[in-house]
């Protein structure tokens, strides 16, 4: 794992994002914050970085695809609120994730630009995906991490799911989330950041 910022104003309080699969900082930049310095989480062709937030008063955990289920496993700080998009614990699962068969087929026949018209519901030509071979290799590793134990010990307070996500079954975020957290439906794609301006808005509750 990577870690960025992609805010830092030497704020009191602290977003730690996890980002998605293929996930690069770029992506977000579009996004501001009032209150808060915001640190990025990415790269999942391994687990090895070591995450310490001594110096903020307050944490706020949001994790975006195959990010839930890496923060679920991986994200051990007390944080005031945790927001969950678009994924689930378990990140590949029959009921509960992304089919095990789609995903092997989609490691075995990855495609960069038909995951980028998948992410997306618009033509955005700055935004670049990094090498295609890395990325396999990205998706091996996260195929592994989903045939670990599921941490269901780890609640988040809410869910964003999307109605038009072509990634990641809009259904098994559903029946995963359902009695569990808060849950709120957006009429977007699975990349649901540019429907948003600021990072304040993701972290409501």
């Amino acid at each position: 794992m990577k870690s960025y910022f992609l805010i830092k104003q030497n704020k009191k309080e602290l977003i730690v994002f996890f980002g998605g699969f293929a996930s690069l900082p770029s992506h977000f930049k579009h996004l501001k914050s009032l209150n808060f310095d915001v640190l990025m989480i990415y790269d999942y062709t391994d687990f090895t970085l070591e995450l310490e937030f001594l110096k903020y008063e307050k944490i706020h955990l949001i994790a975006f695809s195959m990010g839930v289920c890496v923060a679920s496993k991986y994200f051990k700080e007390k944080a005031v609120s945790k927001i969950a998009i678009n994924g689930t614990n378990y990140g590949c699962d029959k009921h509960f994730g992304i089919n095990p068969s789609a995903f092997k087929l989609t490691i075995k026949h990855f495609n960069a630009e038909i995951f980028k018209k998948n992410l997306l519901s618009c033509d955005e030509t700055n935004f670049i995906l990094d090498d295609e071979n890395l990325l396999k290799e990205e998706l091996v590793s996260l195929y592994e991490l989903c045939t670990e134990d599921v941490n269901l010990d780890f609640i988040w307070d809410k869910a964003y799911i999307s109605k038009k996500d072509l990634i990641f079954p809009s259904k098994a975020c559903e029946a995963f989330f359902k009695d569990k957290s808060k849950i709120e439906f957006l009429d977007e794609p699975h990349f649901v950041f540019f429907a948003f301006k600021f990072w304040d808005e993701l972290c409501k509750i």
